[in-house]
């Protein structure tokens, strides 16, 4: 698996953005021994015309998953939290309803595993709203999940018998480490996550310092590009997280690092193997799911991965941790990037 030279990376940006026409892009790869290209293309805003810049801020969309999996583990490691343990066991906000009784209760690594039975959708009518109902406009006061849920978030199947993705479970995942944390998520993140990793402009919320360097989503029209709607996400740490390519990049060098970067560390190496690893794999045949990420296959090397999808904004993070190689790709417009991303790996 070669990791390309800047020459190599703006080479194969020109082929992708004119593949798939964006307002901005930004691109970082790591190779062995941790070494970063940047690669920004277009800009962050058409009013401004400010350029892409590692510092740029985007939403990150569903990558926030990733980072809830990791808060969950790190209270695994502290012994606060088991995998194998109802996640009933842990949450006080509100409680998970088995489908039908006499099911078993969805665990801990069931949630993390998007086999906790689940459903897509919270309430039918997120069919007709935006986002599927977890959203408000920006600035509007958020619910909690208690009365998001009205106190109960029922299952639609026994846990362990099949496969839902969506951001139902990482919000589930996200109140438990609340009420064991006993702090506000927001909070947990930023002491936990971002300020030991170094990323000094990263937020689950939207506060002033990241409201300062966001830039705009887009989607495209008959009569050209047309800046997004800015909504605010109930299921926050499903798909709220803002970050910029910078901190991206000191993310993903503690993934590859064994969940510790020249900053700071979040995890033991043995528990982040264990995220990697294959932990709802129902045919041998497929790469299966770890605990908040995503795995697959590039070239016949092992990766784990996770997209983010927000209207305005695509995101991809891929890596090879055995070959200490990745990419994450950020963009202002929905375009589909899966294989970009992993060609440039």
């Amino acid at each position: 698996m070669a990791v390309m030279d800047e020459t190599g990376l703006a080479k194969k940006l020109d082929v992708i953005t004119q593949r798939h026409p964006t307002v901005g892009l930004a691109v970082v790869v790591a190779g062995p021994g941790g070494g970063l290209l940047f690669r920004g293309h277009g800009v962050a805003d058409h009013a401004s015309g400010t350029p892409i810049t590692e510092e740029t801020g985007f939403r990150i969309a569903s990558i926030s998953k990733t980072f809830t999996a990791i808060a969950v583990m790190q209270l695994v490691e502290s012994g606060l939290v088991r995998l194998d343990r109802p996640a009933n066991d842990y949450l006080r906000a509100f409680r998970l309803v088995p489908a039908r009784a006499g099911h078993r209760a969805a665990t801990v690594r069931d949630l993390l595993t998007h086999t906790a039975g689940l459903g897509e959708l919270a309430h039918l009518s997120g069919l007709i709203r935006p986002d599927f109902g977890e959203s408000v406009p920006a600035g509007t006061p958020l619910p909690s999940l208690a009365q998001f849920y009205g106190g109960r978030l029922h299952l639609k199947a026994e846990p362990g018998t099949c496969f839902t993705y969506g951001n139902q479970g990482p919000a589930v995942l996200g109140q438990l480490v609340e009420d064991v944390v006993g702090a506000p998520l927001d909070v947990v993140f930023r002491e936990r996550l971002f300020e030991p990793l170094g990323m000094h402009h990263s937020d689950l919320l939207r506060s002033e310092q990241v409201r300062a360097r966001l830039a705009s989503g887009y989607e495209p029209r008959s009569d050209g590009w047309r800046a997004v709607e800015e909504r605010d996400m109930i299921t926050s740490v499903a798909a709220s997280v803002s970050s910029t390519p910078a901190d991206m990049a000191r993310y993903m060098s503690a993934l590859l690092g064994g969940g510790a970067n020249e900053h700071g560390r979040v995890l033991q190496p043995d528990t982040l193997a264990q995220m990697f690893a294959p932990q709802y794999r129902p045919d041998p045949r497929i790469p299966g799911m770890g605990l908040g990420f995503f795995r697959a296959e590039v070239s016949g090397h092992a990766v784990v991965e996770h997209q983010g999808v927000h209207p305005g904004f695509h995101s991809h993070l891929c890596l090879a941790p055995e070959k200490g190689v990745g990419v994450v790709v950020l963009t202002l417009s929905l375009i589909h990037i899966s294989e970009p991303t992993r060609q440039l790996t």
